[in-house]
């Protein structure tokens, strides 16, 4: 039978043993000593000149000098005027007070818990206030998010950040939603080009614009939105680019939204007022549309608008002096 205990070495008691308190006072002093373990210092290589009773400290040097000598390795502490050393074993902790963390001892080494945590590697889940799962290996709960250059170690000055897939016909993409429903999907879909789709419920999408890979060539989508024929018929409250007037009425101006360009095609007979500050036209005089005619028309700073080009249906321009109605 072994006379002390296997974990933290304490002495024990023998049954013929005398003065059996000598005994039992040296494992309490081992157990004050190494429970709820807090050291002063580990760099030390001998031992300080005013140590204070029951000071501990962890010798890591291999061939400590003074009072330490020999006690290379151990947890030592600090009673009754002199320095006992005990060896420490694999899973020991001790909080390092000077340096404000927490050592494990490793079997040959004590290492830092907070260097530890610095390098965390080959995790298979994290949330951060939220939790993870096999979908979402990384989750994030959070106002904001921020991800900047390395100023530390230091770094380069840039900051990166990749998505790669497995080949062209997978994804890399950045998917904005709203209520956990997609409402817009950017990147590389189901190809090379990089493009933006939308949606309004999260399983229809419209590709918005598409950009060559190849080429560098953007193709932008452009659906038809379809207006009445009014006084003011608002061009730049549409949400496309073309736009499909219809009705016969009088139009004295495309609304006042500033700094918008669309193209303008016409259902039937509707009248164009020229006028130089709300829709200047370039025969100078009112145009009376015809189906299919089309147009191009901006809106300025102050949103006044421009016909820049106008042409029938079978392809002639109108310009100043040029017929302005059929």
């Amino acid at each position: 039978m072994s006379d002390t205990t296997p974990h933290l070495g304490l002495p024990l008691i023998a049954a013929s043993q005398a003065q059996k308190h000598v005994t039992h006072n040296e494992a309490l002093g081992l157990i004050d000593a190494l429970v709820q373990l807090a050291c002063l210092d580990k760099d030390l290589t001998a031992p300080p000149p005013s140590p204070a009773e029951g000071d501990r400290y962890l010798v890591t040097a291999a061939d400590p000098g003074g009072a330490w000598a020999g006690l290379g390795g151990q947890v030592v502490r600090y009673a009754d005027g002199v320095w006992t050393g005990a060896v420490p074993r694999v899973g020991w902790l001790a909080y390092l007070i000077d340096e404000a963390d927490l050592y494990v001892f490793d079997g040959a080494a004590w290492t830092s818990f907070r260097r530890t945590l610095a390098a965390v590697q080959s995790l298979g889940r994290l949330g951060i206030n939220t939790e993870a799962d096999a979908t979402n290996r990384l989750a994030v709960k959070a106002d904001a998010a921020l991800l900047t250059w390395d100023d530390a170690t230091p770094g380069s000055g840039d900051m990166r950040i990749f998505v790669n897939k497995r080949d062209a016909a997978r994804d890399a993409a950045l998917v904005l939603e709203t209520g956990y429903a997609a409402r817009a999907l950017l990147g590389l879909l189901g190809s090379d080009d990089f493009s933006l789709k939308v949606s309004p419920d999260g399983a229809a999408f419209a590709t918005a614009l598409t950009a060559s890979a190849r080429t560098g060539g953007i193709d932008f989508a452009s659906s038809e939105t379809a207006l009445a024929a009014a006084a003011s018929t608002d061009l730049g409250g549409t949400g496309t680019r073309r736009v499909l007037v219809t009705g016969a009425g009088r139009i004295t101006r495309f609304g006042t939204a500033a700094d918008r360009e669309r193209f303008v095609r016409f259902a039937g007979g509707a009248t164009l007022v020229h006028h130089p500050e709300a829709l200047v036209l370039p025969t100078r005089a009112d145009i009376v549309t015809e189906a299919d005619d089309t147009c191009i028309a901006l809106s300025d700073s102050a949103g006044r608008w421009r016909v820049w080009h106008y042409q029938r249906a079978d392809g002639t321009p109108l310009a100043a002096g040029a017929r302005p109605a059929a």
